[in-house]
């Protein structure tokens, strides 16, 4: 009782604040409509017998609507019901009597539809303020998740990137005594050290971009794509020469976007690639072009190819593809693909068939909608940190 009681409070004073401009404040609308009630009244008590002043009671539901309460309106409907009739006893002759009752009628009717129409109009603003703060409360939710993820991402770089450096320091020094050097037991331990060490590293470089992506706002500004992709090229130099991997494109459009994460999203999808790669070298295609409302890209490989299963997986925090473990992935490249493109407002999917590759689609909007994408909770996190 005492919420459903706060919502018709609330949703009655909603009512009153997005119509200041027509209704007066709650103290006025009481006089104005115990005015108007008066005025109707005496002009039908003195006017020869009729009830075509009383229709002017139509007016009082809506103007004691401003009251921002209940109670009022359906008592002023029930006050001028009541002088209606008053009027029927007390008119001047003029008009039989009959037909004024007849009219008095369909006045008393037209004026209780009158109250069901602003009920009906005060429950649709009670039903909209409820649903606004619904999502105020989920946006703050959001706001919060948001904020405790960097955090989180924060912590996670700084406090674990130092045992692990530390670890992995004396992993190389021991690595070097004559002692392990002989014992080929111990050189293999210390290199399965130094392999989940850089596992481990990776890790959390992955997780402290994927909490970047969705703090503060998007940087707006016109990117060349083309320019995005050579820088692409540079950073992944090492990766493509060792992997014997080649990137060819086609003439790409300039977009309006955050070039700071276009370029991740471009690098993560090449690092995708080379991941996924199939015993042939890797090569790897990106196509663009310019839509009526959007741009939409295509980055195409030679790959393994993902199951059709996996399709929608494979953008979920943390999934991996069956036998991923052995490509040394962390399950956030892709994720902090989608959450890129849904922050400019687009779309992105994948088209495959296993053994043949696959083509990542994504949609950037000409003007990129500032959204803030869903966030992974500190529980997953927490989670993924525990079981990696």
């Amino acid at each position: 009782m005492g919420a459903s009681s706060s919502a018709e409070k609330g949703g009655a004073w909603m009512a009153g604040r997005n119509n200041r401009q027509f209704w007066l404040t709650p103290g006025w609308t009481y006089l104005v409509s115990g005015a108007i009630t008066l005025g109707f009244f005496i002009a039908d008590v003195m006017l020869p017998r009729g009830a075509t002043v009383a229709i002017g009671y139509c007016l009082v539901p809506a103007i004691a609507a401003g009251s921002r309460t209940r109670k009022f309106p359906f008592a002023m409907v029930v006050l001028c019901t009541v002088l209606t009739w008053i009027a029927f006893f007390v008119e001047p002759p003029g008009y039989p009597a009959w037909k004024s009752a007849f009219d008095r009628t369909m006045v008393t009717g037209v004026i209780w539809f009158a109250l069901f129409l602003v009920e009906r109009r005060s429950s649709v603003i009670r039903a909209l303020l409820h649903q606004t703060q619904v999502l105020e409360e989920i946006t703050r939710e959001l706001e919060r998740s948001n904020g405790e993820l960097t955090s989180f991402a924060s912590v996670v770089a700084h406090d674990l990137r130092g045992p692990l450096n530390t670890v992995g320091l004396f992993s190389q020094v021991l690595s070097t005594s004559s002692a392990i050097k002989s014992d080929v037991e111990s050189s293999g331990h210390l290199a399965s050290i130094r392999t989940e060490l850089t596992r481990m590293s990776g890790f959390i470089q992955s997780l402290l971009t994927y909490g970047r992506v969705g703090a503060g706002d998007l940087r707006l500004q016109d990117c060349d794509c083309a320019v995005i992709l050579n820088n692409v090229r540079e950073n992944l130099k090492a990766d493509l020469e060792r992997n014997c991997a080649e990137i060819s494109n086609d003439p790409l459009p300039s977009i309006r976007a955050d070039s700071t994460l276009i370029t991740q999203l471009f690098q993560n999808l090449v690092e995708n690639s080379i991941k996924y790669r199939s015993e042939a070298a890797p090569r790897i295609h990106i196509s663009g072009a310019e839509q009526e409302q959007f741009c939409q890209f295509s980055v195409q490989d030679n790959g393994v190819g993902i199951r059709s299963e996996d399709a929608e997986r494979i953008f979920k925090p943390f999934y991996q593809v069956p036998g991923g473990h052995t490509r040394k992935g962390v399950g956030l490249g892709l994720v902090t693909c989608k959450k890129i493109v849904e922050r400019h407002g687009g779309s992105i999917e994948v088209r495959s068939t296993p053994g043949t590759g696959a083509t990542f689609l994504f949609t950037i909007p000409h003007e990129p909608a500032r959204t803030k994408a869903a966030t992974v909770s500190i529980t997953q996190l927490a989670s993924a940190i525990s079981s990696a």
